[in-house]
């Protein structure tokens, strides 16, 4: 399932290396909190996320190393963001 803009997810993993996890971290993704696509460009820009009440751009290929779950159905699959076609899964 592709998040669309205001659509919310659960985070489920960060995968990378050690120094991408604290990166990501340190923006508020940590395993368990919920995000919100806030806005996204049409040709293959940063993803605007709101987490923990901030919004935080991050590059597609960052994006691919958070693994969510649509938050609003907790029995589909965890997804993990698609950089090649830069929608959130």
């Amino acid at each position: 399932m592709d998040l669309k803009v205001g659509e919310t997810a659960e985070v489920m993993k960060i995968s990378g290396g050690f120094r991408m996890q604290v990166q990501l971290k340190n923006l508020g993704f940590h395993e368990g909190v919920t995000v919100m696509l806030a806005k996204k460009s049409a040709i293959g820009g940063p993803l605007m996320v709101a987490v923990n009440g901030s919004n935080v751009a991050i590059g597609r290929g960052v994006a691919s190393k958070i693994l969510v779950s649509p938050a609003d159905d907790s029995t589909e699959e965890a997804h993990e963001t698609d950089s090649a076609h830069g929608a959130a899964k």
